[in-house]
């Protein structure tokens, strides 16, 4: 079979296969389509996909032996996205609470009183325990610290981990409580990881009385 031909077989099929998919959608009530979005979704990415005809012949030639290959492709597609996308999501929420830009952009709720801010600082402890199962790329005032998962938990349990100023040759050990009472300064998560610049909690230094000064009263 020619590719062209190939192309104008499977494109058939395809047509019959989104035809039959449609009556069957229509058939079903609102909870229920909410409930299949994302098949939906993934039918309709398939099915455009393939029906460019871009992809090699051994593939379209092997999607032809099925009856239903729309329904194939797309329950494929569907049990490979298996993305967690928890951590992306922590970390919109993160940013969004951070910036604030949205009491601006969008209507606040007259009925909710906000509890009040503080200026309780958050620490490299708490913030790892609020995010389990990540890597963690952090800027210290020590230097660079990677932390994997797993060594950010057994951080967490009193193991020391390996920093080093910019170069790994001059590697150290981190004491546990040097790191994790550090407050986070700035967080950003990107590409599996947590992106941390922490520094050590400074407290407000409080003004002096003139009597601390050594001034005279007169």
């Amino acid at each position: 079979m020619q590719r062209e031909q190939m192309i104008e077989t499977l494109r058939e099929k395809l047509d019959r296969n989104w035809s039959d998919y449609l009556r069957e959608l229509d058939g079903l009530s609102k909870g229920v389509l909410i409930g299949k979005s994302d098949e939906i979704t993934a039918a309709r990415f398939v099915y455009n996909e393939l029906y460019g005809g871009g992809y090699p012949e051994d593939y379209m030639e092997y999607l032809l032996r099925f009856e239903n290959p729309l329904e194939v492709a797309r329950d494929q597609w569907i049990s490979e996205q298996t993305v967690d996308f928890s951590e992306e999501l922590n970390h919109a929420l993160w940013s969004l609470m951070d910036k604030g830009d949205a009491e601006q952009d969008y209507t606040l709720d007259p009925e909710y009183m906000p509890i009040p801010a503080t200026d309780k600082k958050v620490t490299v402890r708490e913030f790892i325990e609020a995010h389990p199962n990540v890597a963690f790329d952090m800027m210290t005032p020590g230097g660079y610290v990677y932390l994997t998962p797993e060594t950010a938990q057994l951080l967490l349990a009193g193991q020391s981990v390996k920093g080093n100023p910019g170069s790994s040759e001059f590697a150290r050990d981190v004491p546990v409580e040097e790191l994790l009472d550090q407050e986070v300064c700035d967080a950003n998560f990107s590409e599996g990881a947590w992106h941390i610049l922490s520094d050590y909690i400074r407290e407000p230094e409080q003004e002096q009385s003139p009597f601390d000064q050594g001034v005279t009263m007169c």
